[in-house]
């Protein structure tokens, strides 16, 4: 795991109580984000669940939704064991939606979009 800091570098660069989520200002977000990241299993599971019905309530995402997503994605890479799924479920979440029959009711088919996809190494080449 990586240390925190490393993981949410940047945060505080953003105006989070000009941003909003489902219940008003996001300005609690940057603190649900260091809990996330933190040692306290029983607070991270809180958090991950505030995260989620804060920015991603019901399927609707807010003004703050896409600036959680590096961090979510830091987290969900490199971040303690036991909030990388969590964070990885709301980042799909927040790409795909709710419910998938919402807005894919012929689901998706990852085996063509991963035959589709550049290679890490591609890219790099890029």
């Amino acid at each position: 795991m990586k240390r925190s800091s490393d993981l949410l570098a940047g945060l505080d660069d953003i105006d989070w109580a000009a941003l909003g989520h489902a219940y008003g200002s996001a300005e609690d977000v940057p603190g649900q984000l260091r809990t996330v990241c933190g040692p306290d299993q029983e607070a991270r599971e809180s958090a991950c669940r505030s995260l989620f019905g804060n920015i991603f309530h019901q399927g609707t995402r807010y003004s703050a939704s896409p600036y959680a997503v590096p961090f979510l994605t830091r987290i969900a890479v490199a971040g303690p064991a036991g909030a990388r799924a969590d964070a990885l479920m709301l980042l799909t979440r927040l790409a795909v939606d709710w419910h998938d029959e919402y807005d894919l009711p012929l689901g998706i088919n990852t085996a063509a979009w991963r035959a589709a996809a550049i290679s890490p190494e591609e890219t790099m080449r890029w």
